[in-house]
């Protein structure tokens, strides 16, 4: 649903004038909300955390399981009924056309109805109990896998982000609704309070960690710099918390506030420098393998599909081409029609995904994944660690044995 959004701003945007939308611009920024908040909340994020983190991070600790499983059964279940809040915000008088960061005056009483949001702080306190009391013996903060690492900090971050984020829903609500003016000017407010956001690292850093487990594993070698690695994703996260302010460039801020938030933003760039899961971990969840030749053909369709539908988007923002209006000058024609054309090569990537999947679920037995894939066992950032792990377990059952013949 959320390709489909954006394959219609793209076939908008193809050529100058009105085109598929009749000119109705505001049926473009709810295209625009909904395209944002669907692919975010209720795509990445349930995806990197909800998804992958909740299937490994407990094999990958050696944990039987996440330490509140009922807990994690209402973060998913709280997912349908605010995507169903979500979608009927567009049947509503003229739709939610906010953009996804929901930023005043455009959000304001004066402007139009507000969409609903999903908060995974549940999540966010199951995964930091499970990592730090529910590893293996033998398993250090240390020794995680990085990819637990990368969860971890991520959690950290919803956990102390979101409650910032329902903070400022809840102002605008009432902004909205019991006629206060946290972010109204003429009654002392400031529309600036909503640009804090974090949400950019709290997608990034699972994927962080999801890399350095592929490139470990088909180079077969062990992750150079473990340990800086480690390090450089709590700085990614520690970092996140002092740069909101490079998205209020345009607000009025000081020169010594512009150059303090330009400096700290391009330093989260360093620990980001030192740092495919469907196809690395489709045979661990389904014990089937895929199709190879197929999903190189994906990965390269996608690859150029992708890259074809937003490298020219950088030279339209550099040239000055406004946001948020589906119509432009004829002077943006050649690069909207390249992108546009990009993202029809995207949809046929996606559909030459779904039949990757198809192809590997219904193989029934033919192409049974290797053993290897199928073991349920701990996974560290270097194997060698996977056997001091063991040695750890059967020294410790050896000590225990001996105390009770003693």
């Amino acid at each position: 649903m959320g390709t489909c959004f954006s394959v219609l701003i793209r076939m908008e945007l193809a050529r100058p004038g009105d085109q598929i939308l009749g000119g109705n611009h505001q049926l473009y920024n709810v295209l625009i909300t909904a395209h944002a908040f669907l692919m975010i909340f209720f795509m990445v994020m349930p995806a990197m955390i909800g998804g992958f983190g909740n299937w490994f991070v407990p094999i990958l600790i050696g944990a039987p399981d996440m330490a509140f499983p009922r807990l994690n059964n209402i973060s998913f279940w709280l997912l349908p009924p605010s995507l169903l809040l979500l979608l009927s915000s567009a049947l509503v008088e003229v739709g939610s056309g906010t953009g996804w960061t929901v930023y005043p005056p455009l959000s304001g009483i004066t402007s139009h109805s507000g969409g609903a949001v999903d908060l995974a702080i549940f999540s966010s306190i199951n995964f930091i109990t499970t990592i730090f009391n529910m590893r293996g013996p033998g398993m250090t903060m240390h020794r995680l896998p990085l990819f637990v690492w990368s969860v971890l900090v991520t959690a950290f971050l919803l956990l102390l982000s979101l409650p910032v984020l329902a903070g400022a829903i809840t102002m605008l609500l009432t902004d909205r609704n019991f006629n206060t003016t946290f972010f109204d000017p003429a009654g002392g407010g400031t529309p600036s309070y909503t640009s804090i956001s974090f949400e950019v690292y709290i997608l990034i850093l699972p994927g962080f960690g999801i890399i350095s487990h592929i490139v470990s594993t088909f180079s077969g070698k062990p992750v150079f710099g473990y340990l800086g690695m480690v390090y450089a994703m709590i700085s990614i996260g520690v970092l996140g918390f002092l740069v909101w302010a490079h998205h209020m460039f345009t607000v009025g801020l000081d020169v010594d506030t512009r150059a303090y938030f330009t400096a700290a933003t391009m330093i989260i760039a360093v620990p980001t420098g030192i740092n495919l899961r469907f196809y690395y971990w489709v045979g661990k969840i389904t014990g089937r393998t895929y199709p190879e030749t197929l999903g190189k053909i994906h990965f390269w369709i996608t690859f150029f599909g992708v890259n074809l539908t937003f490298f020219p988007m950088h030279f339209l923002g550099l040239s000055g081409m406004p946001r948020r209006i589906p119509d432009y000058p004829d002077a943006y024609a050649g690069w909207n029609a390249l992108s546009s054309f990009g993202s029809y090569i995207s949809v046929v990537g996606i559909c030459c995904f779904f039949v990757v999947v198809t192809i590997t679920l219904s193989s029934g037995n033919q192409n049974k994944c290797a053993q290897s894939w199928l073991l349920n066992r701990i996974q560290p950032h270097w194997n060698g660690w996977y056997k001091v792990l063991q040695l750890f377990i059967l020294l410790g059952n050896f000590q225990l044995s001996r105390r009770r013949k003693a």
